[in-house]
């Protein structure tokens, strides 16, 4: 699936060394569009962007947004390919299409060379978002210009958002989630799964999600629990068969978006890795 290479991982202020998959490269030139369906499907002229779904125009906070991205990249004993999580970037450096359902086909990392987009011809899938202060996305069917490549049962997932600043305090937030990407096996041996519940707790004096519990079906692992006692709510996490990255997104600190990546491993499928949003309150 893949030849190494070195890619900058952005997380907040670390970077790591990564190996990151051979080949891509983004297309040029926007076709018209030709159909829309009843599903949400939008597709092009010859060889372009194919998006199911939609999400609202991301407006950003002072021209910014944070990002979370990863190139079928997390397992459940960590990384490999291109992945980062950063909270704050340049929306400038973002490319979001509203001709394909709001769907992103470039993100950045903030760092020099940082951007990966889609190439043409490729899948959005799972598009969604609300208010104009985040948006989900995954990149499927198709490579990116940082050497993702991907079946139709794999993924490239995004989270973009408007930064949002959580300061230490007492109490906790109820969480749920919000929107989610479907899960898929990082092999692409099984079709893309379902997500059907997600709960945590926000601990706002550690700015962890305590208790996170997941349901998700895909292959024949059905309404598999995915359970961690204690998550990152900002930054990357390795421990215990889980890697995360997160980010605090939305519009009211009293009522935040947690945005996390995870890839972890079930008892049949094996590796699997997604996104979902938190609503906390």
């Amino acid at each position: 699936m893949s030849t190494p290479k070195y890619q900058a991982i952005a997380a907040a202020i670390l970077t790591l060394t990564l190996a990151a998959c051979g080949g891509g490269g983004g297309g040029s030139g926007t076709s018209t569009q030709t159909s829309t369906n009843g599903q949400g499907t939008s597709t092009q002229a010859g060889t372009d962007y194919v998006a199911v779904g939609s999400a609202p125009t991301v407006t950003g906070v002072n021209g910014s947004v944070s990002v979370l991205f990863s190139a079928n990249a997390l397992r459940s004993n960590g990384m490999t390919g291109t992945s980062f999580s950063a909270p704050s970037v340049s929306l400038s450096t973002f490319t979001q299409q509203a001709a394909y359902g709001g769907a992103f086909t470039t993100v950045n990392s903030g760092v020099a060379n940082g951007a990966v987009t889609l190439t043409k011809g490729g899948t959005i899938a799972d598009i969604n978002g609300a208010g104009g202060y985040v948006a989900i996305g995954r990149w499927t069917q198709g490579s990116d210009s940082s050497g993702g490549n991907y079946t139709a049962n794999q993924g490239g997932t995004y989270v973009v958002g408007n930064p949002l600043t959580l300061t230490a305090t007492s109490g906790t937030l109820s969480c749920s989630a919000l929107m989610s990407t479907s899960p898929t096996a990082v092999t692409g041996s099984v079709a893309p799964g379902k997500l059907s519940a997600a709960t945590a707790t926000l601990d706002l004096s550690t700015m962890k999600l305590s208790n996170l519990s997941a349901t998700v079906t895909i292959g024949s692992d059905v309404n598999a629990t995915i359970a961690q006692s204690s998550v990152t709510a900002k930054g990357m996490q390795f421990s215990n068969g889980f890697t995360a990255m997160a980010e605090p997104m939305g519009n009211d600190a009293s009522k935040p978006l947690i945005a996390l990546a995870y890839g972890t491993k079930l008892t049949n499928t094996g590796d699997i890795n997604g996104v979902i949003v938190f609503a906390c309150q």
